[in-house]
């Protein structure tokens, strides 16, 4: 018996029905395809759009849109051979509608500087049309055609990649806007992974596009005159990314990392800085399972399980560093990569030569004399000369160091291997009271009554 609520088997909507299984996993591979995409082609949509609007809000938006109507529309006709250049088209098309509904009110606002030799995203269009037409008797042009159309995306991400890392901008802002620019994470995104508020971290970044268009900062890659001082900047940038993606767990952050130092290992082949530092975010990666427990706790570098480790992400950045330094490279990030290599690529732990990993940070010392890197060395020594030598060097730090909380949780744990559980509790207590990750002061909790 049926009423007026039933549905008849294999009807639309039916969950146990095969179209309705078969509409079910239809869905899962478009939202599958589009989260790709949006990985993958965010950053030089968005860069193309704004090259026809010369408004970042705007083609932000545009770039938006075209991601929703992917969604119904991949559903409907299929995820096509090229999800970029379809969202390409369809966010310039919107940024074309856009522009002659508001043309008059344009007219009076401050727009982008762009690198007018770049192709705008009309001209592109019309390129691809060209490209597009048959052309008898040329065997080698659809090879040649993606290799022009991957040369396009790099250089539109590189623009992007060094507006958003523009040193006329403040450091915070710049690593703010480059997680949204390029990595195309949401506000509220960004403002987990920073621990602020969604509203602060939304002024932040209105603020920034406010300062590239009334400073005039130019969108466009740096000239081979420059290119290698501007390439420190984003370097600079993307350190504290992966820093930030390392503490919070913030896969996305570090996913948006990997995309950037891609990017720019493309740019300068066998730079050993873009080496060093591309090492060290693939480590991150290859350790991504293992870093943190089902509950978001942070799990120690010693006790995580070592075979679920992606070891092709390990043998790729262990190859990376033995390059660079066997071309000479001696600076800060791929030192950075060199310590973080040494210490992930044995087998176990134990294997881990930390008198190599000493010798390491006391290069980085002569780049980098700060108190981090100081602190970096210090659970160094403390693994290969034990917990009362690396304490001693420790309490040199407690001024500089005392809002940090990583110190007081490495002198909790070097205290407790000496014994001296009260003042590791103590430590323990005093590290609860700095800012830090929910999960890791979940940890932290349970540790202080463990003592």
């Amino acid at each position: 018996m049926s009423g007026p609520g039933a549905r008849r088997p294999g009807t639309p909507g039916s969950g146990g029905s095969p179209r309705g299984a078969a509409a079910a996993a239809r869905d899962a591979e478009v939202a599958a395809a589009v989260a790709a995409a949006h990985r993958e082609h965010w950053g030089s949509v968005l860069a193309a759009t704004a090259g026809l609007t010369r408004d970042l809000d705007l083609a932000e938006d545009c770039v938006q849109e075209a991601f929703v109507q992917a969604l119904s529309a991949w559903r409907e006709d299929g995820v096509p051979g090229s999800p970029g250049g379809w969202l390409a088209t369809t966010a310039r098309r919107r940024a074309l509608d856009a522009l002659r509904r508001g043309e008059t009110l344009r007219r009076k606002l401050p727009l982008l500087v762009w690198d007018e030799t770049a192709p705008s995203a009309e001209t592109e269009g019309d390129a691809e049309a060209q490209r597009d037409a048959p052309a008898e008797g040329d065997a080698a042009r659809p090879a040649r055609i993606a290799d022009e159309e991957r040369a396009v995306v790099r250089d539109e991400q590189l623009r992007l990649i060094f507006l958003a890392a523009h040193p006329a901008l403040a450091p915070e802002a710049r690593v703010a806007l480059t997680l949204r620019l390029v990595g195309g994470l949401t506000t509220a995104q960004i403002a987990a992974a920073f621990l602020v508020g969604e509203t602060a971290m939304a002024a932040r970044l209105t603020r920034a596009k406010k300062r590239i268009v009334l400073s005039r900062i130019p969108c466009r890659v740096p000239g081979a005159g420059e290119i290698d001082a501007r390439l420190v900047d984003v370097l600079d940038v993307v350190s504290v990314l992966l820093a930030t993606g390392e503490r919070a767990g913030g896969e996305d952050v570090l996913d948006a990392a990997v995309r950037i130092l891609e990017v720019l290992a493309a740019l300068r082949p066998r730079h050993p800085e873009v080496q060093g530092l591309l090492a060290q975010a693939l480590l991150l990666k290859a350790r991504a399972a293992t870093r943190h427990d089902a509950r978001g706790r942070p799990v120690a570098l010693a006790l995580q399980d070592r075979g679920a480790w992606d070891r092709g992400l390990v043998q790729r950045a262990d190859a990376l560093v033995i390059e660079a330094l066997a071309g000479g490279g001696r600076g800060p990030y791929l030192l950075q990569g060199a310590i973080a290599a040494a210490v992930a690529v044995p087998a176990r732990h134990e294997d881990v030569d930390w008198e190599e990993v000493v010798a390491l940070y006391d290069a980085l010392l002569g780049h980098w004399p700060t108190a981090i890197v100081r602190l970096g060395r210090i659970v160094a020594l403390g693994e290969a000369r034990g917990a009362a030598a690396a304490l001693a060097q420790l309490e040199t730090l407690g001024a500089e160091l005392d809002e940090h909380r990583p110190f007081h949780v490495i002198r909790a744990e070097l205290l407790g291997r000496i014994g001296a559980h009260e003042q590791a509790a103590e430590a323990l207590r005093t590290a609860l009271e700095r800012r830090g990750p929910e999960g890791e002061s979940a940890l932290l909790r349970e540790l202080v009554r463990g003592v």
